[in-house]
């Protein structure tokens, strides 16, 4: 069930009740959900690009534990905007509940080769450009991690099939004696050739005991610094970030995910894109001003979301007096200088 009961035409019938804005809907030269939904994209971008960690639009990613020697892990999702914060939890510790840490959510992150027990920073790619590895081979064991005292030295999770098609391990067990390949649809009965432009996301394909998931290079999914070593913590990830903004293509669809209470703001917005569709000069010049008024009542809508207080705090990385470095921080992710 989404946040919102009100669609994007309940938005469209009020803001066609303004006098000035009437032409606007009213004339759509044969296109009756024109401008209409254009303007609610429009809004429903603007509103979600504030940098803002809207509690309404939070995406909670489904929980995985890091590989040894692996930094870069698929994923099927495909709606993340950008990711708020992470933490690594000591899955397997005898300590109830487990140890958590925090990781830090940054913009990008390079390939590298240095090995940590306390990975502290991650940052999303699409699939397509992330480090992919070819099938191990047969027989080879992927242990289950969680519930093993150390890390299992698994073969990389992510691989590419004979098309190029990514797969993500989806059961663990032990490989099979040929290497897993996806099953793409002839294009027609006389021609057996696969189909590689056909969407085969989420198919399962069989590998001894092993199963792998094709995801779409199109998603997004994880990388890792520093990559865990052989044989370290078995580190389950909880990563949250805030989702892209829906396109709307009917004025059926509700304004999810802005909920009823929060309507106004999206409903204001509109109000201000419609000037910019007017065909009367006098009405069109009031968009800029009105845009303008919209974004600074956003401004004070974060802060009024913005009451309660950060549980951030100042902490130093380093001796005041003799500075050290490392490559690996501990476990908890101190950085170079003074972090808030």
């Amino acid at each position: 069930m989404g946040n919102s009961t009100i669609t994007l035409q309940d938005i469209m019938d009020s803001v066609s009740t303004i006098g000035d804005l009437q032409p606007v809907f009213n004339s759509t030269g044969g296109w009756a959900d024109e401008p209409a939904i254009t303007i609610g994209n429009d809004v429903m971008s603007e509103l979600l690009s504030v940098r803002y960690p809207w509690k309404w639009n939070r995406l909670k990613v489904p929980p995985f534990p890091l590989n040894s020697l692996q930094q870069d892990y698929l994923s099927p999702i495909k709606n993340i905007g950008w990711l708020e914060n992470s933490l690594r939890v000591d899955v397997n510790s005898s300590t109830y509940p487990p140890p958590t840490w925090p990781i830090f959510a940054v913009r990008d992150l390079q390939m590298s080769n240095v090995q940590g027990g306390f990975p502290y920073q991650v940052c999303w790619f699409y699939n397509r450009d992330l480090e992919m590895a070819p099938w191990p081979g047969a027989g080879k064991v992927y242990a289950q991690p969680i519930g093993a005292q150390t890390n299992p030295s698994n073969p990389p999770t992510n691989i590419t099939d004979k098309y190029g098609t990514l797969l993500a391990l989806y059961t663990f067990g032990t490989t099979g004696a040929t290497a897993p390949a996806a099953t793409y649809p002839p294009i027609s009965p006389s021609n057996p050739n696969p189909d590689l432009t056909a969407d085969i996301t989420g198919q399962i394909v069989q590998d001894g005991t092993c199963q792998w998931i094709v995801v779409s290079p199109d998603a997004q999914g994880f990388r890792f610094n520093p990559m865990p070593p052989s044989g370290g913590n078995v580190w389950l990830i909880r990563l949250w970030a805030q989702k892209k903004a829906p396109r709307f293509t009917k004025l059926k669809q509700t304004i999810d995910p802005v909920p009823d209470d929060e309507s106004k703001w999206f409903l204001d917005g509109c109000i201000a894109y419609a000037h910019r569709y007017s065909t009367n000069p006098q009405v069109k010049a009031k968009y800029e001003n009105m845009k303008f008024a919209w974004q600074g009542s956003m401004a004070d809508e974060t802060k009024q979301n913005d009451r309660e207080d950060e549980s951030k705090g100042f902490f130093p990385d380093k001796s005041v007096m003799a500075p050290s470095y490392a490559t690996d921080p501990g476990p908890y992710p101190y950085r170079y200088g003074w972090r808030s």
